[in-house]
């Protein structure tokens, strides 16, 4: 459905070179920091910016060269762009409106996507009289009543307290399913990649380092920048690496892990790091100071920090064998059933198959 192909555009100071696809129905994340390109990419996508270089193709058509409007792309951007003047109906029928679509038409098709939207009882009032999460439903609804190809949505959630951002972005990743549409969805938060996207295209300074489904990346992030930006557990440093019968073997600050497994980009890399999920450490029983232990974190409780069923622990790590000396802080995830006080010292056991050698 959608092909972008070698797309590059620079600008002082940063450049930008991705390659992706898209099948129809499909709704994906474009998912970086702030600074690495990923609204440039939509407005690049949807006509709004002229590479240098590259194809961007629509079911097969080559659009690169087409203006906006002709492309069969709609776009939510994050201030939403709605008609101040008009109200949420005529905002929501201003797409078929201008095809030509007869009155009757349009006007059933904004009650049903109204409807869909939660929206109905706010058909005749003024768009200056809605909240934030209204207007970015009326937002969505406008731009899937005129019918796009592809719908890009520019950070439409940003703007929102926690809660509604909550709510809302399992509201429009339904909608969009019961609509059918193929969809990008530009955003800084791991969180709603990972709710709303059937896969994930994680960009970095311009240039695309990850892509998978949220649960692949979830699971096994391919590299070590992918491990940290998804927040999904320690990485640490690997200072000597060597391979056993069982798999790899890295040393760190932290002390000798056994991993089950390294990923694909790690054979060639000159830099590596051990990651495991922040949920994997299990407590158990404190190794003797005189002993070396594998897979094992030891150290002092920095903080921990309730949130329901499970707690976030800060923990400053020794390094083990005798004398230990501190070698670095991580942060895990444990039950809040028993969870250790600030102060205590406590020993964790990494299970080796959830350990795995990255890139970078």
């Amino acid at each position: 459905m959608l092909e972008v192909v070698g797309l590059k555009k620079s600008w002082p100071g940063f450049g930008l070179e991705v390659s992706l696809g898209l099948a129809k129905g499909e709704i994906a994340a474009v998912l970086g920091p702030s600074g690495s390109g990923k609204s440039s990419l939509l407005r690049l996508v949807s006509g709004l910016e002229v590479p240098d270089a590259g194809s961007v193709f629509v079911g097969g058509r080559d659009v690169t060269r087409l203006p906006p409007e002709r492309r069969g792309i709609g776009m939510v951007f994050q201030d939403y762009a709605l008609f101040p003047h008009l109200s949420v109906r005529r905002n929501i029928e201003y797409g078929p409106r201008m095809r030509g679509v007869p009155r009757p038409e349009r006007r059933k098709a904004a009650e049903t996507l109204a409807a869909a939207m939660e929206i109905e009882p706010l058909l005749d009032r003024p768009i200056r009289s809605l909240s934030g999460g209204e207007r970015q439903r009326v937002a969505l609804a406008r731009a899937l009543a005129a019918e796009p190809s592809i719908l890009l949505l520019d950070e439409p959630l940003s703007s929102l307290d926690v809660a509604l951002r909550l709510r809302l972005r399992m509201e429009i990743a339904d909608s969009l399913r019961e609509a059918g549409a193929t969809a990008i969805l530009v955003t800084h938060d791991p969180k709603e990649a990972l709710a709303v996207a059937d896969r994930i295209f994680l960009v970095r300074a311009g240039r695309l380092d990850s892509e998978g489904s949220p649960e692949a990346l979830y699971a096994s992030p391919p590299t070590a920048w992918s491990a940290s930006f998804l927040g999904r557990g320690p990485v640490l440093e690997v200072l000597t690496s060597r391979r056993e019968a069982g798999g790899p073997v890295v040393a760190t600050a932290f002390g000798e892990f056994a991993c089950a497994a390294s990923s694909p980009g790690a054979a060639g890399s000159s830099k590596l790091s051990l990651f495991f999920p922040a949920e994997a450490p299990e407590p158990c029983p404190p190794t003797p100071e005189t002993e070396v232990a594998r897979n094992r974190l030891r150290g002092r409780v920095a903080s921990v920090f309730f949130e329901g069923g499970s707690s976030r622990l800060a923990l400053d790590c020794l390094a083990g064998g005798p004398g230990p000396r501190p070698a670095g802080r991580v942060e895990l995830i444990i039950p809040s059933a028993g969870r250790p006080a600030p102060g205590d010292l406590v020993e964790f056991r990494v299970p080796r198959d959830r350990c795995l050698v990255l890139p970078g």
